[in-house]
Order: C-alpha cells, then structure tokens, then sequence
C-alpha cells in the first residue's frame, strides 16, 4: 500500500514497453523551425514510469540550475514548470502537447530519431530537444545559456527555463499576452504550434498529433494541478519495502525501520500498517528522538498521528503529520522552500528536515518520507531514511542536494526546530 503526503494521487499499472520509432523525414521547410514527427510515443498508461532530467552536479546554495522541477515524470515536471510560471494547466496542456508531438518529451531527442549525449552541440537544420529547436538562430541561444548555467544540453530544466525565454521575449508570431489569452486545452496546442513551433504539419496532422493529446493531457492532470498552484506537487506517496529487521542506530541520530519486528505489523490508522504505509511518523520519529533526546519510536508517532486526523483511509499521512507531531512534543515545523540555500539555512540553525518524495534512492517509485538531518562541509546532506535495510545504507551515505531536490515534493517540505 501507498501512504499519501497531500492530495490524493491514481498511480496507473500498466506493462512497462519501450517503443523506439525512428523516423525519416524529407521534406523542404520554410519556417524558422522544422519539425520532426513524433519520435517516442508515450501515453497515459505510462506515465507512472519515472523519468528524471539529467540534474546539474553543483551541490552550492544556488544549485546548477535556476528551476527545481518537480514531477514523477517528464510530462509532470514540464506541466508544473509552467503553471508556476503563472500559466493555466489548459495552456501548460497546449504546450505539453506539441512537446509530445515534437520530442516525446526528451530533451535529448535528435530529429530522426538519435539520443544526444550530454556534450552535443546542436546542428543548424536538424532539430533537437523538447521544441526540436532547428536553426542556429534559435540554438546558439539555447547552448549560450547551458554554458553560462553550467548546465548539460540536454537537461531538462535547461531546455525549459530557455522555451520560458523565448516566450518572455518573443519568438516569430508567439507573445505571452496572446497566448494567456486562450482557455482550452486543444485551441492552445493549436495556438502553440501556428506561432512558436510553426511546422509544416496537416491540419489533420495537427489535431491527432497535438490537440487531442493536449485534451488528454489536460483531462489526467486537472484534478491534481489546479491553476495557481505554481510548482506545487500532486500527493507525494509513501511505502516500505516490506522487509523487516533490527533496530537500526546509527551513531548519535537514531534511525528507524518503519518495518522492524518490534512494531511493523502495528496498525496506522486504519486498515494498513505501520510497515505498509507508515514512512511519514517513522521520519518524524528520528526527528522528534534526535530534537528532544527522548525515546520516542514510530508506533509513537503512527498513534498521536492517527489520533489527530492525519491518516487517510487506505492512503496514508496527509502533509499535516510534520506540524501535527511537532506540534504535540512541544516541536516547531516551519514551511520552507524547496530550495539549497534555506534547507541548509535550516540545517544550520539547528533544525531537521521532513520531506517527501518520489523516484529511485532514496525515495521510492511510488514515493517516500526522509529526513534530511545534516549538511556537510562539502555541501553534502545526510538522511534518515526509515526504508528497511536499504533504507539505514542510504543514511550512512553522503547525498548530492541536486539529486535529492529534483525527486522531493515541493510544498511539503519542513524544518523541525525547538521552540
């Protein structure tokens, strides 16, 4: 089972299929940009498949790059960029559905079909990224700002912090103002395509390759991204792994197995476990152990929890459990950004992180709770992870921030403090 830290999330199960399509185009252009037919097909069945950008390896307050993406997968993380950049999700939907069309959403996608690796250099006349960006007029710009980020081509938030620049500025028939302007999914994707992607496509090839997905796109994700909602995240999940072990110490601060023998099997909540879908008050346990000095375990933290209307009924902990549970041992959670620079702010001042977050270590696929316990000389953090076995090696380990920001929930991120 999963333990929800926000609004509810469908997590889809579906067969994991890779399909590679390499396609050949010859046809002549006569626009700024040429357009290449969609290269991966990725539809909705798929997108519980996590698909992390390439993060920046800079591991100082500011980080490699200027947008913290959050999202389960390419699609997620391109639709919260711009709703936070002050676009309806009906809009940020439009865009989406050309990106599908133009790259499948990779932002290393050569026009026919070719992967880049990370120090490509774009070639004028052969399109590349997620807008397939195609002549040097539009390129050079675009490796201009990976250089002066320290950023990979190919990254993710590279290629969307530059679409954000062309649109800010303008970019052949396309302004902001006239696009804001437009309130359905489909007419953006078309508004989208006839003035910023401009390619020779049908009018047929239009509505089946870029509209309709755009409906689609739209229809998934209007009951978890509400417009206004900037980068806010839909429900980041929680699970064990399900094995049980020891109590687990590691030197001064305390970890916890959300599944140990001692209390694994106890009930939270409702019909779930402590073990199934209690990661949010084991993560709050080391917090409240490490702050007060006192002994206090998860089934500790799992009742006063339960007790006080954060578990959800065959979900899990909604975001209340970090105030809830500081509140209780007297504790104060404090709202932070989802940012380097304030969590180690925070870290520094003597406070401990409660976060979630979905995606390989330490998170899980279907999400997890961590705490983030300590920033090194290095600009490294150190975590309690309450994942079972793995779960104690990933808190004996060193992380990169830009590793772990790029998976983490933003909106649900706290720095537990004394009073």
């Amino acid at each position: 089972m999963d333990c929800n830290s926000g609004e509810k999330m469908v997590i889809k199960k579906g067969f994991y299929i890779a399909v590679l399509f390499v396609v050949v185009l010859s046809q002549t252009y006569t626009t700024l940009h040429v357009h290449a037919a969609p290269l991966l097909k990725i539809d909705n069945s798929l997108n519980d498949i996590i698909i992390l950008d390439k993060a920046g390896s800079s591991c100082t307050s500011g980080g490699a790059s200027s947008s913290s993406l959050v999202g389960n997968d390419n699609l997620e993380k391109i639709l919260r960029f711009y709703v936070g950049k002050g676009l309806t999700l009906a809009q940020a939907s439009g865009i989406a559905g050309n990106y599908k069309a133009e790259s499948g959403f990779n932002p290393a996608v050569i026009e026919g079909g070719a992967i880049a690796p990370d120090d490509y250099t774009p070639v004028s006349g052969v399109g590349f990224g997620l807008a397939q960006w195609t002549f040097t007029g539009r390129q050079q710009p675009l490796m201009d700002l990976a250089k002066s980020t320290n950023r990979k081509i190919t990254d993710l938030s590279l290629q969307l912090d530059y679409s954000w620049q062309e649109m800010e500025k303008g970019i052949g028939n396309f302004t902001l103002d006239e696009y804001k302007k437009v309130n359905e999914p489909d007419e953006a994707a078309f508004v989208f395509h006839r003035d910023f992607e401009a390619s020779n496509d049908s009018r047929e090839a239009i509505r089946k390759n870029r509209m309709d997905p755009a409906k689609e796109i739209y229809n998934t994700y209007q009951s978890s991204i509400k417009d206004g909602s900037g980068t806010s995240p839909a429900s980041a999940t929680c699970s064990g792994d399900g094995t049980s072990s020891d109590f687990l110490d590691d030197g001064s601060f305390k970890i916890y197995d959300q599944c140990d023998s001692q209390w694994g099997s106890t009930i939270y909540g409702g019909s779930e476990t402590i073990c199934q879908a209690g990661c949010g008050p084991s993560s709050m346990a080391m917090i409240i152990t490490a702050l007060t000095g006192k002994s206090v375990t998860p089934p500790d933290t799992a009742k006063v929890a339960s007790e006080n209307g954060v578990y959800i009924d065959g979900v899990g902990s909604n975001w209340s459990v970090s105030t809830v549970l500081a509140e209780h041992w007297n504790l104060t959670a404090t709202k932070i950004e989802n940012d380097v620079a304030k969590i180690n702010e925070a870290l520094r001042g003597g406070a401990l992180i409660n976060t979630s977050g979905a995606g390989p270590a330490p998170f899980t696929a279907t999400g997890h709770y961590i705490t983030i316990r300590g920033v090194t000389s290095s600009g490294k953090w150190k975590i309690g992870n309450s994942n079972g076995p793995r779960g104690l090696e990933d808190s004996k380990q060193e992380w990169d921030p830009a590793t772990i920001l790029s998976m983490m929930r933003q909106g649900n991120v706290y720095a537990i403090s004394k009073k």
